[in-house]
């Protein structure tokens, strides 16, 4: 294991003792999903694909499918992706 993720999953465990959230750490991939309208998405890395029925992105975890109608990146930052649009289903690629 290499020595970067040692202290991340250190930084989790001390995390998960004091009661601080996951996403606090690191590149801890957080999904938020409002009704079926919204999608915010924080601590990605990239944009692998945009169109108007499936936007993928990239993180720590692999590829993040979003599938749906109408889908329009709303907000775009180093920190956070916004989707916008009608969500049909939200899924991790291999």
């Amino acid at each position: 294991m290499k020595k970067g993720k040692r202290r991340i999953k250190l930084g989790m465990r001390v995390g998960e003792l004091i009661d601080i959230p996951l996403e606090s750490f690191g590149d801890t991939l957080k999904v938020c999903v409002i009704a079926d309208s919204l999608a915010w998405i924080e601590n990605y890395d990239g944009v692998f694909e945009c169109a108007e029925n499936v936007i993928r992105l990239r993180t720590g975890s692999g590829i993040l499918r979003v599938d749906g109608e109408e889908l329009v990146l709303s907000e775009l930052r180093c920190d956070r992706a916004v989707i916008k649009g009608s969500i049909k289903a939200v899924q991790f690629e291999n």
